[in-house]
């Protein structure tokens, strides 16, 4: 054998030895955890994830979580929390570092939040990463259909891929409940899927106590998590009730400025169509006498799919009076509310703004008693006008 040929196969060798014996290293991990929870879906997931960790946690065990929503998080079981630095794109393989961390921690219970997107990145995700024994889709809805889709069949084909092999798979509502089963039979998995009137059994009394705007189907996700373990439910609830909200989570932001009260509806998270409808419906039975209303698009250039589907989404909704456009590419939003608006309203371009400008703007043309509802995109500019208005809202300039 020529030398270079022995020293190609020598080197292959070692990086066969080398991963095998990682793998194996892994395998050991994953052995000390008595649950891995694996919480995937298309919105709520970062919610969802902090909401399980509550629950659990109120029983004693301890219960690391990692979030990879607006800004991604390590949820310690103490209840600490730290933001995850990243060099270069995330990759799904940053899910064995963390695990190695929370085993060296002492946690009893990791859950964590799906961080991939292409089928087959949630297959290895599950399948070779967490293994887990209780799977989450907390819904099935259109987004990342460049991805996932491109219809919605395609993107619940796509999270299934994500199911547990011999374990439990819990869902929220859906039309997709007999591929759910038929997948789940496939794996050998438990499917315990929710139904729409089973949300309805937590109370607004119990949700007007949490310190943030959470949603019931939320709640009663992670409280089934929470009961299919042996958690009770009053308990468990009760330590949800002190969760730290997401950053960049469904928020308001009441803002009294030189003579001027307005409210900030934060719902950019939500960047899929049939969510951030059913935000804007809540929001308009929550706050009532703040009857001028304002929406304001964060787009992105490299979105334009959800600058499409967000557009013909609200193009026609009844109850707004104007549209702001604010980020990159708001010639592309632009151009879509013209095609899918049949409303004459004024359409306020504001691409080149500063945060001071948009404030400063937002003050010249708002009449008292508004609400500027902002959707989109919660990175970036979403993220940093969400914090700027946030800090508007606990002063009062008179």
């Amino acid at each position: 054998m020529k030398p270079n040929a022995f020293l190609f196969f020598l080197i292959i060798l070692i990086l066969l030895l080398y991963y095998t014996f990682e793998y194996f290293l892994h395998n050991q991990t994953l052995k000390k955890f008595k649950h891995r929870i694996h919480v995937n879906g298309t919105r709520g997931k970062s919610s969802v994830t902090r909401l399980i960790r509550a629950g659990l946690s109120a029983t004693g065990m301890a219960v690391f979580a990692k979030t990879t929503g607006t800004m991604a998080r390590m949820i310690f079981p103490d209840g600490s929390e730290e933001s995850i630095s990243r060099f270069g794109k995330p990759s799904i393989l940053e899910q064995i570092k963390i695990l190695k961390k929370a085993k060296r921690m002492g946690a009893e219970i990791v859950v964590l939040e799906c961080m991939a997107l292409e089928p087959r990145y949630q297959w290895a995700s599950e399948g070779q990463i967490l293994k887990s024994d209780i799977g989450v889709i907390t819904n099935i809805r259109e987004d990342h259909l460049e991805v996932m889709g491109p219809e919605l069949t395609d993107v619940a084909k796509s999270l299934l891929s994500g199911c547990p092999a011999k374990g439990t798979l819990i869902t929220g509502p859906t039309e997709f409940e007999s591929l759910i089963t038929n997948v789940c039979k496939d794996r050998k998995s438990k499917p315990i899927l929710i139904q729409e009137e089973s949300i309805h059994t937590i109370s607004d009394e119990e949700m007007r106590k949490f310190s943030y705007w959470e949603h019931k189907e939320n709640v009663y996700l992670a409280l089934q998590v929470c009961e299919t373990l042996g958690v009770d439910r009053n308990m468990a609830l009760e330590a949800m009730w002190k969760v730290n909200p997401d950053p960049g989570a469904l928020s308001v932001s009441p803002i009294h400025f030189f003579g001027k009260e307005f409210i900030y509806v934060n719902a950019m998270a939500a960047n899929d169509p049939d969510s951030t409808k059913m935000i804007w419906s809540s929001a308009i039975d929550r706050y009532p006498q703040y009857n001028k209303r304002y929406i304001l698009f964060h787009t992105r250039d490299d979105r334009p799919e959800r600058s499409r589907q967000l557009t013909k989404e609200f193009a026609n909704w009844e109850g707004y009076d104007a549209v702001i456009l604010i980020g990159s590419s708001t010639s592309l939003a632009f151009k879509y509310l013209k095609a899918y608006s049949k409303k004459d309203i004024p359409i306020f371009v504001w691409e080149h703004l500063s945060l001071d400008g948009i404030f400063e703007s937002l003050l010249s043309i708002l009449p008292k008693q508004s609400m500027v509802f902002g959707i989109g995109n919660i990175v970036g500019l979403g993220m940093e006008l969400s914090l700027y208005l946030k800090n508007r809202s606990e002063q009062t300039n008179e």
